[in-house]
């Protein structure tokens, strides 16, 4: 009798190829009312859900990994930085092997600098990101990014066009 009931538990838990699969169809559908211009919020939510319920349930699956990835992409566009930083957060803390690592920590910065505001934040993330990935691919743009945390667009142009002014002088006294 025992045995009955736990494979009846056992088969009552969906499956992790079942998961995701279904997961696949809910993306599927997502994006097809995206592109016909249709937002269903309980469709996002619900897809949600299914990603941190599938890392919940496999943890050690690298495909759960992307799934937290999304989903915290998909926090940030809905205006839930501080949900979107925790997973970014996760997928940097508990996948070290992930090619998106480094963009996961970029991405923390990013949204504390331009989702909260939270410049300081934002700060020790991209130092830390230097630190750790010094030679990754967009290592200069986030030191650039760095260098230029708290300025205005304004502000930003009237340094470049000075740094021009000034790169451009000694071209101009050797004529």
């Amino acid at each position: 009798m025992l045995g009955s009931v736990l494979i009846l538990i056992a088969s009552c838990r969906p499956g992790q190829s079942w998961r995701k699969e279904q997961i696949e169809k809910k993306e599927t559908a997502l994006m097809n009312d995206a592109d016909a211009g249709r937002t269903d919020t309980a469709a996002v939510n619900s897809l949600l859900k299914s990603y941190e319920t599938y890392v919940a349930d496999f943890p050690d699956d690298s495909v759960g990994a992307g799934y937290l990835f999304k989903a915290a992409d998909f926090y940030r566009y809905m205006h839930r930085p501080a949900k979107s930083i925790v997973l970014y957060k996760k997928v940097y803390t508990n996948y070290t092997s992930l090619s998106k690592r480094p963009y996961a920590l970029f991405l923390q910065g990013f949204t504390f600098e331009n989702e909260l505001g939270s410049l300081d934040s934002a700060k020790i993330i991209y130092e830390s990101f230097l630190a750790a990935y010094p030679n990754h691919a967009i290592a200069r743009d986030v030191k650039a990014t760095l260098d230029n945390l708290g300025k205005t667009p304004e502000q930003i142009i009237e340094e470049f066009q000075s740094r021009q002014q000034q790169d451009s002088l000694p071209t101009a006294v050797n004529k």
